[in-house]
């Protein structure tokens, strides 16, 4: 279970949907955020279920019977994370060498650096500011994250993902979001601030871009 190809598009839609929505959504709230009928989103999560990629809990109810959530399970949250297991990998085997705090979080760094020099031709193709964060979210997007740009003003912008790639590494080593930082500073020649990191139990990581892009 490396990727989500091997499942079907309604139910690539329906995990992708339960990601961006950490908190769980009803069997109604699903029905109508995909635009497909109650039975077929029981008939999605009944499989999903059985693979063990989602769980259920009860919604607390002020009044009736209280409602059924589904959420993603830790097997479901793999199947975003598992697309760039060659960088946890990398990762592994510098914490297990013990390297000091310094030494490591300079690797880091030198990681995110190189990871961004890969695509230096695809952001030097892009004409403009705006360009060049969709294609910065589009390239996040390939290595696995579930990115997006979001737009606040004409000078201010953020790179939402709605997952970490590496999100057991960054668990216990929370330095670890360094390269992150580094590879979109390298990658938009800006300055990158994190606002939120789901390490850290925020929704999701945000990452405001604080300076102009070239």
């Amino acid at each position: 279970m490396s990727s989500l190809s091997f499942l079907g598009q309604s139910q690539q839609s329906l995990v992708t949907a339960l990601l961006r929505n950490r908190a769980g959504l009803t069997v109604d709230e699903l029905s109508q955020l995909l635009s497909i009928s109650r039975n077929a989103v029981n008939q999605h999560l009944s499989s999903l279920g059985n693979s063990g990629l989602i769980q259920s809990t009860q919604r607390e109810s002020t009044g009736g019977r209280p409602s059924k959530i589904y959420s993603l399970s830790p097997d479901g949250l793999e199947l975003f994370h598992r697309r760039y297991s060659f960088i946890a990998k990398l990762l592994l085997s510098w914490v297990d060498k013990n390297l000091g705090e310094q030494e490591l979080q300079a690797c880091l760094q030198s990681l995110g650096e190189q990871i961004a020099g890969e695509f230096e031709h695809r952001m030097a193709k892009q004409p403009t500011p705006a360009d060049k964060l969709r294609e910065a979210a589009a390239i996040m997007s390939e290595l696995g994250y579930d990115a997006s740009v979001r737009q606040d003003s004409e000078n201010s912008a953020e790179i939402i993902a709605n997952n970490c790639i590496f999100y057991q590494l960054a668990e216990q080593h929370q330095g670890f979001c360094a390269l992150d930082l580094s590879f979109l500073s390298v990658l938009l020649k800006a300055d990158i601030r994190h606002k939120e990191c789901i390490v850290k139990k925020g929704n999701y990581c945000c990452f405001a871009i604080t300076g102009h892009t070239e």
